[in-house]
């Protein structure tokens, strides 16, 4: 078992804590509201429109440019086939979505959880066949530094929310350096035998859960490491999607 950082776990949980005996303001707008997003300000979100390629990304969006009208796949998609079967992503990853999942990430503000958690109640489970979701890891060192896993909390949210259980089948076997600014080609190589699958997966019907995709380098490699260890079919639920012009 990795070691536990206890003193940015306990910081997580007295923000729990305090969270629930102090309701902060809105996160946008500042006005005075049970905490997170106010009534007004989670419409403001922006939203991924449908129909999405196979690799999450919006057919209309310019960085894709659909091989055949009727295809599922988008041009990139149809030259480099993603291993997982589909993704999905609720919001686009512009502000302020990007801010308030930085704050969740990286600072473990959980009124951002918070602020989430309405959109995630009524969201759907995509694929009513699933058997199990299961976490995107983040390396021990990672974690053990942040005191949190962002992956693992909106799984165990959605879980609760889908009815399905939770399964952390893979770990981070490297603690390789960050993804963030890096190209695909880049991301790719960094994530060369990165996660090992630790539990039993064969025959099941997966869901990984992660906060963003970028480029999908990390989805990709964790979504083959499962297929190789006789996963039947993995999807991919991230909170938010990279669209637009970004570096790939």
């Amino acid at each position: 078992m990795a070691p536990v950082n206890l003193k940015a776990a306990t910081k997580v949980y007295c923000s729990i804590l305090f969270d629930h005996i102090n309701p902060s303001p809105c996160t946008l707008c500042g006005q005075s509201d049970s905490g997170g997003l106010c009534a007004d300000c989670l419409p403001l979100l922006p939203r991924v429109t449908e129909p999405i390629c196979r690799c999450g990304l919006p057919h209309g969006d310019d960085s894709t440019t659909l091989a055949d009208p009727v295809a599922p796949l988008c041009g990139r998609c149809v030259r480099q086939p993603p291993p997982f079967s589909a993704s999905q992503a609720p919001l686009q990853y512009n502000f302020p979505v990007d801010a308030l999942i930085t704050r969740y990430k990286h600072r473990a503000d959980l009124t951002v959880e918070r602020a989430i958690s309405p959109l995630l109640a009524e969201t759907p489970l995509p694929w009513v066949d699933t058997d199990a979701l299961c976490p995107l890891p983040v390396h021990w060192r990672r974690r053990w530094r942040r005191g949190f896993d962002q992956g693992a909390h909106l799984a165990h949210l959605l879980g609760r929310y889908w009815q399905r259980p939770v399964l952390p089948a893979l770990v981070r076997q490297r603690a390789t350096p960050s993804q963030q600014g890096l190209t695909r080609r880049q991301r790719q190589r960094n994530l060369r035998k990165a996660f090992e699958c630790q539990r039993p997966v064969s025959g099941l019907r997966l869901i990984l859960v992660d906060d963003v995709m970028t480029t999908g380098s990390s989805a990709r490699a964790a979504a083959q490491c499962l297929l190789d260890h006789g996963a039947a079919d993995v999807r991919v639920w991230t909170l938010a999607r990279t669209l637009g012009h970004r570096r790939d």
